[in-house]
């Protein structure tokens, strides 16, 4: 399931463009040239403007409808819980470079493991391996999985089997990976395993 991205261009931005232009003397072309002149200074409040021209909406709302089914909740709950991605301070440090923001969920995934994960550019999610059936939905960034040779972008599911195993490989160049995981079950990694509303509280 691929959401589709946010378009404001057409309706905010374009609103507050042609509230600017009115408010100035120059024409299009004026305007235009006014702004992209580096020479020229921009008006000292057009950033803030401009932020205020945004729809009043969390970077991740459009995920909001894949999270409440992922984790069997309502959509509210599931934009509350995006709202707090960009806090750090819910994520636990695992291991250098990765994250995890474990959460509750409806009945569906009442045996499930499951949670926000975050992974730094140019690192791995090491190798795991599923109890269950795993479901992975990309939010921020990207991965390869060389198993199957496919890159997954936001808006993305993965699904991964029962009994499968895999890595996510976040490219260098990248933002980080910011995805939701729902395993079934539980899961592997190295030498460790996680069950269904086992928290972790210590690194691999």
């Amino acid at each position: 399931m691929t959401e589709k991205p946010l378009n404001i261009g057409d309706v905010a931005l374009d609103a507050f463009l042609r509230d600017l232009e009115a408010e100035t003397s120059e024409g299009p072309a004026q305007l235009a040239a006014a702004l992209s002149d580096p020479t020229e200074p921009a008006p000292s409040d057009l950033r803030a403007r401009l932020m205020a021209a945004l729809p009043n909406t969390s970077r991740f709302e459009r995920f909001a409808n894949a999270v409440s089914d992922l984790l069997d909740i309502e959509r509210g709950r599931a934009e509350r819980l995006l709202d707090q991605l960009d806090n750090r301070s819910h994520f636990l440090e695992m291991m250098p470079g990765i994250e995890l923001f474990w959460v509750e969920g409806g009945p569906r995934v009442a045996n499930a493991v499951r949670g926000f994960v975050r992974v730094a550019a140019g690192l791995q999610f090491p190798e795991h391996e599923h109890l269950g059936e795993e479901r992975v939905l990309v939010l921020q960034g990207s991965f390869h999985d060389p198993v199957r040779n496919r890159v997954f972008r936001p808006g993305e599911i993965s699904v991964m089997s029962k009994g499968t195993s895999h890595l996510h490989i976040v490219p260098l160049d990248g933002p980080d990976l910011l995805m939701l995981s729902v395993i079934q079950d539980g899961v592997t990694v190295g030498d460790q395993t996680f069950l269904p509303n086992q928290v972790p509280t210590k690194p691999f």
